[in-house]
């Protein structure tokens, strides 16, 4: 069975910005916004100095970044926030999924406490923070970086967010291979989760369970 990503991502937006989730949408946004700016401001105030200057592309965005100094602070902030936005609110995950699930008439599936969703979340979380890190110097050559750090983030998000969706009604393997046999509509998903910062796990918990329902 094929189900068609648009609706699915319709829906999450219409439960985030206007509808049942947006209670946990306000909480996830000042959370995820208030921890990105203060590790921000921590990479910028006690890791930058560790690194050492480099030469080639490297060396140049070192130079760079150094001159513009406070202007780092933005820039660090727009890597971290998909990674904390997905730590936070992988913690709601499932909350949100589960009112989703009563209101597109599906079986309750199972219940992920706070703990655990929180521990999801850090699983889930390490693989964007290192590859966003890796790819910093791409923030320096336009255009470049904003298809790369769209399209990395919009798969990674995809990926994640409907294993999580699927393991509510699944085991994890059954949910990797759903994954595989329509990656481009779990990457739509994700990619439209990729272009709203702080809320995006919940836009990614209603629009991916429905489109599990779809697929399944």
């Amino acid at each position: 069975m094929s189900a068609s990503p648009l609706p699915a991502i319709a829906g999450g937006l219409k439960d985030v910005f206007g509808g049942r989730l947006g209670g946990w949408a306000l909480l996830c946004f000042v959370v995820a916004l208030a921890a990105t700016i203060a590790a921000a401001w921590a990479a910028f105030r006690y890791l930058w100095p560790m690194i050492p200057e480099g030469e080639g592309l490297w060396g140049y965005a070192w130079t760079v970044a150094d001159v513009l100094g406070g202007a780092l602070i933005v820039l660090i902030a727009v890597v971290l926030a998909p990674t904390i936005s997905m730590i936070v609110g992988s913690v709601l995950f499932d909350v949100a999924a589960a009112q989703v699930e009563k209101a597109v008439n599906l079986p309750s599936g199972r219940l992920v406490s706070p703990l655990e969703g929180l521990a999801n979340g850090l699983r889930i979380g390490w693989l964007p923070l290192v590859l966003n890190i890796v790819s910093l110097p791409l923030l320096f050559v336009p255009l470049v970086n904003i298809i790369w750090f769209v399209s990395l983030n919009g798969y990674l998000m995809g990926r994640e967010y409907f294993s999580l969706a699927a393991v509510r009604r699944m085991p994890w393997a059954e949910a990797r291979r759903l994954r595989a046999r329509h990656g481009f509509s779990v990457f739509l998903v994700g990619l439209a989760c990729s272009f709203i910062p702080f809320v995006a796990p919940l836009v990614g918990a209603s629009a991916m369970t429905r489109l599990v329902k779809g697929l399944t």
